[in-house]
């Protein structure tokens, strides 16, 4: 997650207490919370599908990433966020705006920290965000499009008997 310039612009949202962020390019808007629609491959990460206008967005909960619970309020949002495959709605508890943060505010995570979220972590005033890799924390988690069978290709009427 590089970009130039003495600061990156930040979306922060908080999340069980915590805040995490992900880069401004990556976030395409941020909506109301609408409960997903259950598919047959919803569950844990994966909670279904909402109607984004006119289209179908997956929505993940990142709750049950973290071993917690999804708990919905009146601040509940969903962030979508584009990927390489696509996009899809992230349900967050809260979302804090835009922040500015300083280059030197930003540094690696420790190596001894699991982070399969991504690698940095800010600390701005009292709180530390950690820095969300949009593709390595996100990108799996769109379902996989289900493959077309292969169908006979149809024959032309001088080729049928």
């Amino acid at each position: 997650m590089s970009a130039s310039g003495p600061e990156r612009h930040l979306v922060v949202f908080s999340l069980h207490g915590e805040h995490y962020a992900l880069p401004v390019d990556a976030v395409r808007e941020i909506v109301r919370y609408s409960p997903p629609t259950a598919t047959s491959a919803a569950s844990g990460l994966f909670q279904g599908m909402i109607n984004l206008h006119g289209k179908a967005l997956a929505i993940i909960d990142l709750s049950s990433r973290l071993g917690r619970r999804l708990e919905v309020s009146r601040a509940t949002r969903i962030i979508v966020v584009e990927v390489r495959r696509g996009a899809l709605g992230l349900i967050v508890d809260s979302v804090e705006g835009v922040w500015r943060v300083a280059r030197e505010q930003i540094e690696p995570l420790p190596a001894r920290v699991a982070a399969d979220l991504g690698k940095e972590i800010a600390a701005v005033g009292e709180h530390l965000i950690m820095l969300i890799d949009p593709e390595k924390a996100l990108g799996s988690a769109l379902p996989r499009a289900p493959r077309r069978r292969r169908t006979a290709a149809p024959q032309s009427d001088n080729q049928i008997k």
